[in-house]
């Protein structure tokens, strides 16, 4: 039987039928589970595509909320390209695994006569070591509300400095903070941060790591990422996290505090 698309724009109903599949891998379906949980939660709308072959899924993909371009899974090139020629949402960007994004890429492209305008080349990393590697002075500590305003000018300068889509920073500040998913390198006074997402199959992923200019260069950002790993791996969670792949210094850090390469991930973006 050939594969199938089906298509759900329910996000509760993708997360139960697609469960299995995307638990069995949950380092690398890291990013589509918490947004998928995160849809069904907060109602973000958005579409959702399964690859089945008979009563199995073997792919997955999806869009939310509308508009953010379509996140992969890992698949072979036959199923990213199989969604490709199915998928009638219009797409400005597609990202996942680098063989998964390229062959999606390059059959999306054919199959609408357009062109790729920009490629982001991103790795995915995975805590398997955690090392004592900060040598920073000050201490971590969850964020609380009355680090507010400052945290969100960071998220804003954070999104601004990495090109990201641009998010409601209060809303994000006000949402991690009351979850305690927030935590600031504090030496007399916040100078650093970083979040992580919600446990999603037992991975948490690490986010906004961001030190202002000014700050840099002390080895706060490590020290923020290094003990806060150890709080989430202390919480018996895994931990993963993305980098720019053009930024030598965070993958460096990485590698440093005990992160291991797990997958190349590129974003093409579409005429």
């Amino acid at each position: 039987m050939p594969l199938q698309v089906i298509e759900l724009d329910d996000a509760a109903e993708a997360l139960e039928r697609s469960g299995t599949f995307l638990t069995a891998r949950p380092v690398e379906h890291n990013l589509l589970l918490t947004i998928l949980e995160q849809s069904a939660e907060l109602a973000l709308g958005g579409t959702f595509w399964l690859v089945v072959d008979g009563p199995e899924v073997v792919g997955f993909a999806l869009e939310s909320p509308p508009g953010m371009g379509v996140v992969l899974a890992p698949m072979p090139a036959p199923t990213c390209q199989l969604l490709a020629e199915t998928i009638k949402v219009p797409l400005w960007r597609a990202v996942g695994e680098a063989g998964s994004a390229a062959a999606f890429a390059g059959r999306w492209t054919e199959c609408r006569s357009t062109a790729v305008t920009d490629i982001e080349p991103q790795r995915l990393y995975a805590l398997t070591d955690l090392q004592s590697v900060a040598r920073a002075s000050g201490t971590l500590r969850l964020a609380t509300l009355d680090d507010r305003e400052t945290l969100i000018e960071w998220v804003d300068a954070f999104v601004e400095e990495l090109g990201l889509v641009p998010e409601n920073a209060p809303e994000v500040v006000e949402r991690r903070v009351a979850g305690e998913q927030f935590w600031v390198w504090d030496d007399d006074g916040p100078v650093s941060m970083a979040g992580a997402s919600l446990p999603a199959a037992g991975v948490a992923r690490v986010q906004y790591v961001y030190t202002p200019a000014a700050r840099r260069g002390s080895g706060y950002a490590t020290a923020c990422v290094e003990h806060m790993s150890r709080t989430l791996v202390g919480r018996g969670l895994g931990c993963v996290l993305y980098t720019d792949l053009g930024n030598p210094t965070s993958n460096s850090i990485y590698r440093a505090i005990g992160y291991e390469a797990v997958a190349e991930i590129l974003g093409y973006k579409f005429a």
